[in-house]
């Protein structure tokens, strides 16, 4: 085998490995639309309670939201960072690929940040809580709360 056969070889072998974590970015985006999908349940009830209240409009935190659903992946505190532990039926590689990209192979007991990994999910939740045809919905700048309002009636 000549130098460039070998070269033309290696790209081969790489591409072949970015195949295999295309497909793993895509596992952790079908989960990611589970949980989300989940979280945007999750939502609605906690504002209907507040229309129970007579309340047009709720403060709702999405890191205490995702502590409500079971099968979102879970942090530990160590040494005052917040790290994700359990990925429950998902997998750290799935989200790595799925947000850092496929180029660079992930390096399995990397700790990821619990806040990177919400995050990453905020946009899309908020996108869907838009959705729902609130007056206004969007996050509190600086912060993890998502404040939604609807009218009041006449």
């Amino acid at each position: 085998m000549s130098f460039a056969e070998g070269l033309t070889k290696i790209v081969a072998e790489k591409r072949e490995e970015q195949k295999g974590r295309d497909k793993l970015a895509a596992k952790w985006r079908a989960h990611e639309e589970e949980l989300i999908s989940t979280l945007i349940t999750t939502f609605k009830n906690k504002c209907m309670k507040e229309a129970e209240l007579e309340k047009c409009d709720a403060s709702i935190s999405f890191a205490a939201l995702v502590r409500e659903v079971p099968e979102f992946p879970t942090h530990v505190v160590i040494d005052s960072q917040h790290l994700v532990d359990n990925w429950g039926d998902g997998a750290a590689s799935w989200w790595y690929y799925a947000h850092r990209g496929v180029t660079q192979e992930w390096v399995s007991g990397t700790p990821v940040s619990f806040a990177e990994l919400l995050e990453s999910m905020m946009p899309k939740f908020l996108e869907l809580a838009q959705d729902l045809g609130f007056q206004s919905c969007k996050r509190e700048p600086g912060t993890w709360k998502v404040v939604a309002s609807w009218k009041p009636p006449s």
